[in-house]
């Protein structure tokens, strides 16, 4: 995935095709999110393909990132965090994806007044770049604000409103609960590699002092 946000958004190396985003996809009918990393490359490779745009308030949104993606990313990159993220598989892919994205949406200024400015602005030039290049049949825009679940999302697909409740709000708080978990797992290892290195480092110490 890092691979093909570089080329999409920084320009570096091949940007993905059909062929990668068939392995990656399987068998999904919807993806949610991706575009959002991949827009060109996506529409590029499924041409024909519907896309679904919640659109909301720039100011919102951005206050959404900084408080969810935005601060979890900032924490990692701190200590320990920097430190543990090396022995943990998902800090140390959440570090290089998550930096990426905080580096390219707030144009470098990551949580702070003047990244919190880069992101509204980013944000109203993607939701017109959506609307630019993906194809008005195919496109359909829902406003976050107007209300956003089976009653919206249904009718659009084309099948029928479900009895169950709507998954997730997707708020700051489900966020945390998710991510909360495994930064404790990182932080576990963390402590353990860290731990392991200065046991091992202490003995090759201590067998220099006894030879010497």
């Amino acid at each position: 995935m890092a691979d093909g946000m570089k080329a999409e958004l920084f320009h570096e190396g091949m940007p993905y095709g059909r062929e990668e985003f068939d392995k990656w996809f399987a068998d999904y009918d919807v993806i949610i999110e991706m575009p959002f990393f991949m827009l060109r490359s996506t529409l590029k490779a499924y041409p024909d393909a519907k896309f679904l745009l919640t659109e909301r308030d720039p100011e919102k949104w951005a206050k959404s990132f900084m408080n969810t993606a935005g601060l979890a990313i900032t924490n990692i990159k701190r200590l320990p965090m920097s430190v543990f993220r090396r022995f943990d598989g998902f800090a140390s892919h959440m570090h290089m994806f998550g930096g990426m994205l905080l580096d390219y949406n707030t144009n470098g200024f990551g949580v702070s007044e003047q990244g919190r400015q880069a992101l509204i602005e980013n944000y109203k030039t993607y939701i017109a770049d959506v609307k630019r290049l993906v194809p008005p049949k195919q496109l359909k825009v829902f406003k976050l604000e107007d209300g956003f679940g089976w009653n919206e999302l249904c009718p659009c697909l084309g099948v029928p409103i479900p009895d169950t409740p709507w998954p997730a709000l997707n708020t700051p708080e489900e966020f945390h609960l998710i991510v909360k978990p495994k930064m404790q797992k990182a932080v576990a290892k963390g402590i353990a590699g860290v731990s392991t290195i200065i046991a091992v480092v202490a003995i090759a110490l201590l067998q220099v002092i006894i030879i010497v």
